[in-house]
């Protein structure tokens, strides 16, 4: 699809979004731009993305941004689907109907499954249990079998899950002419070494010719019992996060970074969620402005010790949170290149990058270890 002059306008509005979801899946009053399902105290709405066209205008493309918004959730689900049709009216129907079939179903059902099928995470020694739902959803397409990615993730996800209540899965698996493309997406964020095992399976398509694919969408519920509550907020961290941002600009020797190491840990309500900043920020600030790959896990060192402990990133809220508000920082505040250097600066993988890169390495090719980061005897993860 190219982008075309938008000569033909939607009559579609989110109103009438919302009110064909109420009619395909029942349960839901529209109150506002929400659609509440009180039973399961879950909120839903819709948003438009992209839309485009061919050059004609024979088929268009819509895509839908689906919004669900649950106490359970520290912050919003966001789900991109897309319809395609004759029209943009038609094409906004048919992404409509993936909502329908695809998403909405799996997270209404997520919270009123009584299914008996638990997944156990061990954080750290702690013990996480999520009810894995009664259903989950499942798309293929093209002429080959479908593949159920769920089960070949299904016995590396413990490793993923951490402290929060919900956790969402987004698996894609896709192969044009046998060359694969693949995604797992835990709470919108990718991880790549969870989506090697897509691309480890994807193989198997390599000498078939055309199009196939598969997607799986679950949400994983905590048990109430082995859940607490987090004595921080993904806001909190977000204002963390840029005041530190800002402090890297005070850096001009030695001191000045060993005093702003010292504000940046202070700006936290504990010692451990500043211990955490220290060391997320800058190598998550890191790997967006440069893009290549990083290592999915996080290695805590206790006093400076040998490390006894590997986390995955989705398993470290404040690690998402980081993740989130550096985005945030590098789109609103649109930093100037000699402000984008001095964070840079303060990045161990960045420094180890650079060099490789000077020895004549490829970016495509580089692979980072885990990112190693110390704490105390009292660390705990949130």
């Amino acid at each position: 699809m190219a982008n075309t002059e938008m000569i033909v306008e939607p009559s579609l509005d989110r109103e009438d979004v919302l009110k064909q979801i109420a009619e395909k899946c029942p349960g839901g009053v529209q109150v506002g731009e929400w659609l509440l399902y009180k039973e399961h105290d879950l909120r839903v709405t819709v948003d438009f993305g992209t839309m485009q066209s061919n050059k004609e205008q024979t088929v268009w493309s819509v895509q839908l941004l689906l919004i669900a918004d649950h106490p359970f959730f520290d912050e919003e689900l966001v789900e991109s689907l897309v319809g395609v049709g004759g029209n943009p009216d038609h094409a906004i129907r048919n992404a409509v109907d993936n909502i329908c079939t695809a998403i909405l179903p799996c997270i209404i059902t997520a919270f009123g499954c009584q299914n008996n099928e638990i997944m156990e995470a061990d954080v750290m020694g702690e013990k996480h249990r999520f009810r894995i739902p009664c259903s989950r959803a499942s798309q293929h397409a093209g002429g080959s079998q479908p593949t159920d990615l769920w089960e070949i993730v299904k016995g590396t996800l413990p490793q993923y899950l951490g402290t929060k209540r919900c956790y969402w899965i987004k698996l894609f698996s896709a192969c044009i002419d046998g060359v694969p493309n693949c995604e797992a997406r835990i709470n919108g964020e990718v991880y790549p070494d969870l989506t090697d095992l897509l691309y480890q399976d994807a193989v198997k398509h390599r000498n078939e010719k055309g199009y196939l694919s598969d997607k799986v969408f679950v949400v994983l519920v905590q048990e109430e019992e082995t859940c607490k509550p987090c004595p921080f907020t993904k806001q909190e961290v977000g204002e963390m996060t840029f005041k530190a941002l800002r402090l890297y600009q005070n850096i001009i020797d030695e001191k000045s970074a060993q005093e702003t190491q010292r504000l940046i840990v202070s700006l936290a309500p504990t010692k451990n969620l500043g211990l955490e900043l220290l060391a997320f920020i800058p190598e998550e600030f890191a790997r967006q402005v440069v893009q290549y790959r990083d290592n999915d896990s996080l290695m805590p060192v206790i006093d400076r010790g040998k490390p006894e402990f590997v986390l995955k990133k989705s398993q470290v809220r404040s690690y998402g949170y980081i993740a989130d508000a550096v985005t945030q920082f590098l789109h609103k505040q649109n930093p100037k290149k000699e402000e984008i250097k001095q964070v840079l600066a303060v990045s161990g993988k960045f420094h180890a990058l650079s060099e490789a890169l000077d020895n004549g390495a490829k970016l495509e090719d580089l692979k980072f270890s885990p990112l190693v980061y110390f704490v105390g005897q009292d660390y705990k993860v949130w």
